[in-house]
């Protein structure tokens, strides 16, 4: 292919990853500190990128260019957020998850797959004494943060600004046409972390027990949600689906028009996203697969939907029926 064919195929590929609302040309001028006269040269292909410039480009929009050369290629590239108490934190993990989310929101047809182990973290976000104690045993227990080493919970270990943060990531995900797909497993992460942390002395039994009511609470909310189709009560812009299969990992599929990007997590937490065609349709025929399998419970089915939750909250009670409240000294 001729150079100038390939610098016209990428920058055409990188102006798709921009809202319709922006100058190409004016974005591409402001980054790499040239005229607007220059961008264009370089859009027509008449000035050859420099590889500093192709460097610049990929790092800001976050591409990777043999993504973009070689879209069907058995080689893929990752972005790799993983979390760490230094450089990569837990707070810039979770604004990057609520970049993504504005990404998504950006484009008018959007909808966003989510193959669940775990109750999508958006959820929690809305049950403040939940989010903080998912936060703190995610950076203790996953993420060994030294200064959580010999801490027990508290109300005031996690900031407000984090539990902002959350807050706002679930407001955006509440608007996003989404499909969730669960497995009776996927209630069993949470419990499991609420009772090893009790039995461990990291939380009080009456914190226990505060934290099972909000997750009944949650579970209840979800299920309405659920029978609405409805995650904002207005929108009819969510499917749930119940599978038989425990889920092994949680797999994220975000689809704007004809775009893809998937998010595939590792080690509990981190991620790592790609928007390379070929994976991208692996990644869609597995939900498509897997969705195709499982049972639509959300705004039909009640019978279905019912039976589901109904075991999750059995599971909740006899949880919150092991904890044992110490007697008034």
């Amino acid at each position: 292919m001729p150079q100038d064919s390939i610098q016209s195929s990428f920058l055409e590929q990188v102006r798709q990853r921009l809202q319709p609302n922006i100058s190409f040309a004016e974005e591409l001028a402001e980054l790499l500190h040239v005229s607007r006269d220059s961008a264009y040269r370089r859009i027509r292909g008449e000035t050859v990128l420099s590889l500093d410039e192709v460097k610049i480009i990929c790092s800001h929009f976050k591409i990777s260019l043999d993504n973009l050369l070689s879209p069907n290629s058995d080689i893929v590239s990752f972005h790799h957020r993983a979390i760490d108490a230094t450089s990569f934190t837990f707070e810039k993990w979770l604004q990057s998850v609520l970049d993504n989310l504005k990404m998504i929101s950006s484009f008018p047809e959007r909808e966003l797959v989510y193959s669940a182990k775990d109750i999508p973290l958006f959820h929690y976000f809305q049950f403040p004494d939940l989010a903080s104690f998912k936060m703190f045993f995610w950076m203790k227990s996953y993420h060994n943060y030294p200064q959580y080493a010999n801490e027990s919970y508290n109300t005031n270990i996690i900031t407000k600004d984090l539990l902002a943060t959350g807050k706002r990531a679930w407001e955006l995900y509440a608007t996003i046409p989404s499909t969730e797909i669960w497995s009776d497993e996927t209630l069993n992460v949470t419990l499991s972390q609420i009772n090893y942390y009790y039995e461990s002395g990291f939380i009080t039994p009456e914190f226990a027990l505060k934290l099972y009511d909000d997750f009944t609470e949650m579970v209840k909310l979800i299920q309405q949600r659920a029978a609405d189709g409805s995650k904002n009560g207005s929108d009819k812009n969510y499917n749930l689906y119940k599978n038989e299969i425990m889920i092994a990992e949680t797999t994220i599929l975000f689809m704007m028009g004809d775009k893809r990007v998937s998010f595939i997590t590792y080690n509990t937490m981190n991620i790592l996203s790609t928007s390379q065609e070929g994976f991208c349709q692996h990644i869609e025929r597995y939900l498509t697969n897997l969705r195709n399998k499982s049972t639509l419970i959300s705004s039909t089915a009640e019978k279905e939907r019912n039976k589901f939750f109904k075991r999750m909250h059995e599971k909740i009670q006899h949880m919150k029926s092991l904890v044992v409240l110490q007697p008034a000294s």
